[in-house]
């Protein structure tokens, strides 16, 4: 999730500085997504084992991410 985080910064700034810049704006687009999709997976694994100790690291990590 660390790499989407900076992709979403670095992508952002280019976007401050060229607006419509295509590839910035896709791929922006595209790791959005990708980080929605994966919320959603953790989030069904939070539901299926809720007392495990990977949970709390889980919703940690869910918490920083959104």
């Amino acid at each position: 999730m660390e790499r989407y985080k900076e992709a979403i910064i670095d992508l952002t700034k280019l976007l401050d500085i060229e607006p419509n810049n295509n590839f910035a704006l896709r791929y922006l687009g595209e790791t959005y997504h990708l980080t929605k999709e994966a919320m959603i997976y953790l989030a069904k694994l939070l539901g299926i084992e809720p007392s495990d100790d990977i949970d709390e690291t889980l919703k940690k990590k869910i918490d920083r991410c959104t």
